[in-house]
């Protein structure tokens, strides 16, 4: 993938976010990946102001910023003090976030619909369904999403979050259809050596080993300076 894309898709508000679920990932790793990995398919640690300043001269630009910093928020543990209340912008568990800011962007996305903040949260309540468990619900509101987004990154991104429901699901014959169709997108957005990754993560989950390995394999062959190289040298020798 060019540079030039792959800065685009770094700085693109949905690519940012998508690192929510990955964390939720990587905190639950044998709950939603075979073998332990969860592949990254934006750069960590780009702040969530990033995104907020992008929206801020759009209409609901601002109603967008609060729902994110829920979505962000700091978790804490619950005082234990007698009569001691949780800190401000804070959440004790990452379910009682992820439940606030989905409740934020189901707000948002009703308020707006198809526009451009509609969108946004619409595809905010799909991650937040995800790492919620919801999976149905995530896959709804994924689809929702792409079918608005137009040709805007939005909707292949929408289409590799239903993707990774699906995997989530353990409808795993479904999420290795759509992982390969978005790895055939060569020209497209997404970095086609991390959807490789997660369509090799779906083929171990499905017990096909061999489709697994040459998928792996794909990713050190034709993407030999691939940041997912190591990852993937690492998962053949774990397949034997």
């Amino acid at each position: 993938m060019k540079a030039q894309q792959r800065h685009r898709l770094k700085e693109d508000a949905f690519a940012l976010n998508t690192m929510r679920v990955v964390e939720s990932f990587n905190a639950h790793r044998d709950r939603w990946i075979a073998g332990g990995l969860a592949v990254v398919v934006v750069i960590a640690g780009v702040a969530g102001f990033t995104v907020w300043r992008r929206h801020a001269r759009e209409a609901g630009g601002a109603v967008i910023g609060v729902a994110l910093a829920i979505e962000q928020a700091q978790i804490a543990p619950a005082p234990t003090v007698p009569g001691a209340s949780q800190a401000a912008g804070t959440y004790p568990t990452e379910q009682a976030r992820s439940e606030a800011a989905l409740k934020a962007f189901q707000q948002i996305a009703a308020m707006y619909g198809s526009a451009s903040a509609g969108i946004t949260a619409e595809y905010h309540v799909g991650i937040n369904d995800l790492a919620l468990g919801r999976f149905a619900d995530a896959q709804q509101a994924f689809q929702q999403t792409a079918a608005e987004a137009g040709d805007s990154i939005y909707a292949p991104m929408a289409k590799m979050g239903e993707a990774e429901a699906l995997l989530a699901a353990g409808r795993y014959d479904d999420a290795i259809k759509a992982f390969t169709g978005l790895s055939a997108q060569r020209d497209g957005p997404l970095p086609v050596d991390g959807v490789l990754m997660q369509l090799a993560g779906a083929y171990v989950k499905a017990g096909k080993t061999a489709e697994a390995r040459a998928t792996y394999q794909r990713v050190l062959d034709e993407f030999s300076d691939s940041p997912y190289a190591q990852d993937a040298r690492q998962q053949l020798a774990g397949l034997g």
